[in-house]
């Protein structure tokens, strides 16, 4: 749910998941409030996002910030590897990709979007300066190389030849109008903490674009995948619905709440794409889309899927099922705002109430992996070494306790005369418990409103330790939606931005998400997998954890 912004917000809108936070709920309101302990723990079903079922690989950080030579990975726009095991049948120019989407775009304006339907358009619509691959890695796309000639510049080389959809040449100019766009506080973009400390963008000449920053900034390359808008109709009042890039699919049309079309760019600097249309559906529900897929309406669909489906479609054979860890978690949102959830001790004993593993035994049918942070595993920046909560009805009782949350005769804690109630915010359905049920964009917007105590959501995209962390967790952060306020953390996290040293930053970095955990403004539940389930028809589509269209540019539909 989550304009440039890389680090997207998702709604954990799995009813299963929805199930465990009641149940927790309902074990702070009762089990863990009565006169003896049960042994038992939530009871979640079905439904919820696949978590990773081992931790990946370690990769090289995203940056490698003193360097100052420009990488040597292949552009984003040239040809990719399928993924293994792909069918190897006739493919051909032509034909309509159908993909299944959960969720409508907010805006096709890559300054602007805020959710993960967005920023996907933008992969097929749009460029950066840089792309960013499976393994977190920033390679070659609007620019062709880079020179970092000390701490505080970043000096790009433009490719040359490039046009945006409408046939306009694209420039230097249209970067820094990008740019500045963003970091002009009345334009509203979300992206624009991201970019804070860059003090000035200089189109030194049409091909030559010169980043000076105020200080080091250690992430600055991995967030220069944001799309860039022409300056000559960036700023059209239709350009979020009409929006015109220089990505390989232009957008022809957008029936809000129903469907994006999108046709094949002939000028894309990559080489004109092998489909001639993308059509994305909006399918809210995950298991009719999967039907969809079955039945042959759709060709390609993706997370947020059924385990039970994604299970049933890999033993079945029939459909490529591509699986990898996703750069993102669930977690339930707590309102540090909310006069029962500023106290710390209470929400220390809801996180003592989510039994994860039971979550991924029972839900996940043992495929998963508890999360302990908001970094996630094979990041640069990620340290076992951050103690998680473990599942005692025992403890929260005690904190509750300790908090003067105490149990009356009927098992209900109260303090002051105040029954202990909580409301979960969510926009999936439960009859069992209470709950405030709202379609995603209105739940979304009171979650940024600050209107609810608990709430169900994800993160995804997370493809450097700041994008997990900055916009989150600082006291002024753009995505500090509960209200969390820790000075130490906040240093920390400003100190790790501006260090260059990966082994000091990685410090930082874990000893702000120690102490991030022990105040528990969020319960980080699982770590989430990103999967793709297509038609064997579908060729050379290459699997990635962020960018998880990047390779739709390349592949084509066999006869």
């Amino acid at each position: 749910m989550n304009a440039q912004d890389s680090a997207q917000p998702v709604r954990a809108r799995r009813r299963d998941f929805l199930r465990l936070t009641f149940a927790a709920s309902a074990v702070l309101l009762a089990e863990a409030c009565g006169p003896s302990p049960s042994s038992g723990g939530p009871v979640p079903t079905a439904g919820a996002p696949a978590p990773v079922n081992a931790a990946p690989p370690t990769t090289k950080p995203a940056i490698q910030p003193t360097a100052a030579t420009a990488p040597t990975q292949p552009a984003a726009g040239q040809p990719t590897q399928p993924a293994a095991g792909a069918t190897q049948a006739q493919a051909q120019r032509g034909g309509t990709l159908r993909v299944g989407l959960d969720v409508d775009a907010d805006t096709l304006d890559p300054r602007l979007s805020k959710n993960t339907s967005g920023f996907r358009v933008k992969e097929l619509a749009f460029n950066g300066l840089v792309a960013i691959n499976p393994d977190y890695t920033p390679v070659p796309d609007l620019a062709e190389k880079w020179d970092n000639p000390d701490d505080k510049t970043w000096v790009f080389h433009l490719r040359q030849g490039v046009r945006f959809h409408d046939g306009s040449d694209f420039a230097a100019n249209d970067v820094k109008y990008t740019y500045d766009s963003v970091l002009d506080q009345s334009f509203n973009s979300p992206a624009r903490a991201f970019y804070l400390s860059v003090d000035k963008v200089d189109a030194t000449d049409k091909n030559t674009v010169t980043f000076t920053l105020k200080s080091p900034f250690a992430p600055f390359l991995s967030y220069m995948d944001l799309g860039i808008a022409p300056q000559a109709s960036g700023a059209k009042p239709d350009f979020g619905t009409k929006p015109v890039g220089t990505g390989p699919f232009k957008v022809d049309t957008w029936n809000t709440g129903d469907s994006i079309d999108l046709s094949a760019f002939d000028g894309f600097y990559g080489g004109r794409p092998n489909l001639d249309r993308v059509r994305l559906k909006v399918v809210p529900d995950n298991s009719a889309r999967v039907v969809a897929l079955e039945s042959g309406d759709l060709d390609f669909v993706q997370s947020p899927l059924s385990p039970q489906d994604v299970s049933r479609l890999q033993s079945a054979g029939k459909l490529k099922v591509e699986r990898t860890p996703a750069a993102g978690y669930t977690y339930v949102n707590l309102n540090t705002a909310d006069p029962i959830l500023s106290d710390k001790k209470v929400r220390q004993a809801l996180s003592h109430l989510v039994n994860k593993q039971q979550i991924i035994d029972t839900i996940y049918k043992g495929i998963g992996k508890p999360a302990n942070g908001s970094i996630v595993p094979g990041m640069w920046a990620y340290s076992a070494d951050v103690p998680s909560y473990d599942y005692s009805p025992d403890k929260a009782k005690q904190l509750l306790d300790d908090a003067g949350w105490t149990a009356s005769a009927d098992g209900i804690r109260t303090k002051d005369g105040q029954k202990l109630s909580l409301v979960v915010r969510t926009h999936s359905e439960h009859p069992d418990r209470k709950q405030l049920i709202l379609e995603f964009p209105a739940f979304f917007q009171d979650v940024q409103d600050g209107k609810y105590q608990v709430g169900v959501i994800g993160w995804l995209n997370l493809s450097d330790p700041d994008r997990a962390t900055f916009r989150q967790f600082t006291i002024d952060g753009t995505a500090n939606y509960g209200k969390y306020k820790n000075d130490q953390v906040d240093s920390l996290l400003k100190q790790a931005r501006t260090t260059l040293d990966h082994d000091k930053a990685k410090a930082l970095y874990t000893d702000a998400v120690k102490q991030i955990v022990d105040d528990a403004p969020y319960i980080f539940v699982q770590y989430q997998e990103y999967i793709a389930m297509y038609a064997p028809r579908l060729q050379g589509y290459v699997i990635n954890p962020v960018a998880n269209w990047l390779s739709f540019k390349r592949v084509s539909l066999a006869s």
